[in-house]
């Protein structure tokens, strides 16, 4: 098994697949199956770290089944950046300080954005026909436009600002820069 991450189109199935999240075992079999290392160790750890967001526990049908811990399907990608980031010989600490110090406040901003605006819409959609149905319906129209473009903007931001945060730190004992050789 190799530490190799997983392409844009396995990312898309499984998403697809486990579209309502993943337990802890699931998340496991999804990468050793791609033939990526990844253990439920490393799950653990990657959310005491806070690299991955917490399960969520999920009640099953039938009397005295309990509930199990279900991920949220982003894990995948989470994890899958993890491993790709790890490849480039990143430690842990500075993953998580370089790279995901932003990640879990977007993605909830937008889950709550979403959830809002579908809110909104069953509201609207359960109020008669009339003009100012209409009204708030091109309000909303307006409103989802303005969450995409504020979402882009912060995505953006994050980008820049991570990219800022100063240069790659050399491997193997090298120089980062030529003037580091002067």
């Amino acid at each position: 098994m190799s530490s190799a991450a997983l392409n844009e189109a396995e990312l898309r199935a499984i998403e697809a697949e486990h579209a309502e999240g993943l337990t802890s075992q699931q998340l496991v079999d999804v990468f050793q199956r791609h033939g990526v290392n990844f253990s439920e160790a490393n799950l653990r750890r990657y959310v005491q770290l806070e690299l991955v967001p917490r399960s969520r526990r999920v009640g099953t049908k039938g009397k005295h089944s309990g509930s199990r811990g279900v991920y949220p399907v982003r894990a995948v990608r989470r994890i899958n950046t993890i491993k790709r980031l790890m490849g480039e010989r990143y430690t842990l600490e500075e993953i998580q300080d370089k790279f995901l110090t932003f990640k879990d406040s977007i993605e909830t901003l937008d889950e709550a954005l979403a959830d809002l605006l579908a809110l909104f819409e069953t509201r609207l959609e359960s109020q008669p026909p009339t003009a100012q149905r209409q009204r708030l319906a091109d309000e909303l129209t307006s409103l989802k436009g303005s969450a995409g473009a504020l979402l882009k903007a912060v995505h953006r931001f994050e980008k820049l600002i991570v990219s800022a945060g100063g240069a790659r730190r050399p491997r193997g004992g090298g120089a980062a820069s030529p003037t580091e050789l002067l």
